[in-house]
């Protein structure tokens, strides 16, 4: 009696893990939602596999800056339109704390997300809060310096350079040598470059600086000042020292840019670069594939990567900050009414098909995995095994020295009143510090808005998760 006992039980027990861990019988439709085009396309490709499973996927797209507000009316309204979302960090401490994301890690058991694999940092800080998973990273997007090799290597150019500033011509790893580089191969029409004469006018840099992720670009040099968003008390540190000078840095850049910077979003500064209008820019990992693609690109093979510039220290050595402005995840609203098919589709994005995903010209996804960053093989078909390599150690390095972006509730407000202060301190309407003042001013009212004491717990715990990663010091 006791063995039937116990087999009974082991039923009972193996019947439960499958209720767990199974599908529905019933032919399920999974509605995914994130912003429109090419970030939308790895569901496209998803969906055939998923037909197998009884899940039909589809989607909803949004324009790029639209994702937070479309989203978070949605989750007021609780309707439970969506099953899947594909969204920015920024949101996560905001989509959590509200209740509107359930904690996956109860669903890992579903279909594996391999969050080991996950770049430490991008996941501890991205995909993370309050000690549970919220989310599983899809694209690891971060901040990288471009640049246009053989200009660097020309004979003349070098000569000229040492000739105008004293010291060899090299890939910029400070702000200063940034400047001087920018300034340097900023030409007319006419004017002669490498050994050519230029068709239209030259520039020595760009930035994104249209309205939405502008202050990303200012983020950069500000992390790399020492700067950080609040202080321990919630006293905004953005029109500090180090956010004022960063604002004068890049100000000062803007002497070498195109005149249509700050109309510039990504696409526009992508095109710039691999057009052949700029030396030198700042952009997401994913335009290094497209520098590569001889249908989008002048500049094949002749695209170089490297670690977004910082500040050199006291004992010689170089303090790197590099933005990581949208780096989308993947949510599972509390909403859906079938979250182990919506988790496995969430899953199959952020493991299975992700390398298929950040090697394709198709998306704009980026490496941020582990696994990613040591298949070299995978990104040869962008160019050589010594480019590739290159490639994926310059986006290593820059993820490992990320400066992330503030992710608790009211994060969409506090970014969005920063981005007005740096573009139209940029646009030539306003000062660096009274733009920063004004910014500094709106983030104390957000966050009175929002409960001081519970919005000040918040930010600690995320900043010692920044101290373990070797982002804060005390």
């Amino acid at each position: 009696m006791q063995g039937k006992k116990t087999f009974v039980f082991i039923c009972l027990a193996v019947l439960m893990i499958v209720a767990q861990t199974s599908f529905a019988q019933a032919k399920v439709t999974i509605t995914v939602y994130g912003d429109e085009g090419q970030n939308l396309t790895p569901v496209e490709w998803l969906k055939p596999l998923a037909a197998e499973k009884g899940i039909t996927l589809e989607t909803v797209g949004v324009p790029f800056t639209s994702v937070y507000e479309k989203l978070k009316t949605e989750f007021v309204g609780g309707t439970g339109a969506y099953d899947v979302v594909i969204f920015y960090p920024d949101y996560l401490g905001e989509f959590a704390e509200f209740g509107y994301l359930q904690p996956l890690d109860g669903l890992f058991s579903v279909h594996d997300p391999n969050m080991a694999d996950v770049v430490p940092a991008y996941r501890d800080l991205y995909t993370m809060y309050n000690g549970k998973t919220y989310a599983l990273p899809y694209d690891g997007d971060i901040l990288n310096l471009y640049y246009v090799k053989d200009i660097f290597t020309n004979a003349a150019e070098k000569a000229a350079f040492k000739a105008k500033f004293g010291q060899e011509l090299a890939v910029p790893r400070t702000w200063d040598d940034l400047s001087k580089v920018a300034q340097f191969f900023t030409r007319k029409k006419g004017d002669k470059l490498a050994g050519k004469v230029l068709d239209q006018d030259y520039y020595g840099f760009a930035f994104l600086g249209a309205r939405g992720f502008a202050y990303a670009w200012w983020a950069n040099i500000f992390g790399s000042l020492g700067g950080a968003w609040f202080d321990r008390n919630m006293k905004p540190q953005i029109n500090s020292a180090a956010g004022v000078n960063a604002l004068k840095i890049q100000k000062s850049l803007m002497a070498f840019c195109p005149p249509d910077v700050m109309s510039m979003g990504y696409q526009e500064l992508m095109n710039a670069y691999l057009q052949g209008r700029v030396a030198t820019m700042i952009q997401w990992s994913d335009v290094w594939k497209k520098a590569n693609d001889p249908k989008l690109s002048k500049i094949v093979h002749n695209a170089g990567i490297s670690q977004v510039p910082g500040v050199k220290q006291a004992d010689g050595s170089i303090y790197f900050r590099a933005a990581a402005p949208v780096g989308r995840i993947i949510g599972i609203p509390t909403t859906t009414k079938h979250p182990k098919e919506a988790f496995w589709v969430a899953s199959m994005l952020s493991n299975d098909e992700s390398i298929k995903a950040v090697t394709s010209n198709d998306t704009g996804e980026d490496p941020y995995r582990i696994s990613h960053m040591n298949n070299i093989k995978a990104f040869e078909k962008f160019g050589t095994a010594a480019e590739a390599k290159n490639y994926l150690d310059t986006v290593k390095d820059n993820l490992n020295h990320v400066f992330p972006d503030v992710n608790i509730p009211g994060s969409a407000e506090y970014l969005d009143a920063l981005d007005v202060a740096v573009t139209s301190a940029l646009s030539g309407s306003g000062d660096p510090a009274a733009a920063l003042n004004t910014a500094a001013a709106s983030w104390d009212k957000i966050t009175q808005s929002l409960d001081v004491n519970r919005q000040k717990k918040i930010y600690n715990s995320m900043l010692e998760m920044w101290k373990k990663h070797g982002f804060w010091k005390d």
